[in-house]
């Protein structure tokens, strides 16, 4: 086997068994989210679930009454 199929196999093995990565939205929010409770005084004195529900209050994110399970046709 050559060099360059050796190399080729590799990289056929990482892109068949990829990690998941963090997209860069998603960065991005992190990075707001963690300004904003900084600014707000809740980082880091507070839990980092009711940070993320404050930060999606604050940011109009949140609905009343929906659970994410409805059926919407």
């Amino acid at each position: 086997m050559s060099i360059a199929e050796i190399a080729f196999v590799g990289d056929e093995i990482r892109r068949i068994n990829a990690d998941t990565a963090q997209g860069e939205q998603s960065i991005m929010v992190q990075r707001d989210m963690k300004q904003w409770a900084l600014k707000e005084g809740y980082w880091p004195n507070e839990e980092y679930g009711r940070i993320m529900f404050h930060y999606a209050v604050a940011r109009g994110w949140t609905q009343e009454g929906f659970t994410g399970m409805e059926i919407v046709e």
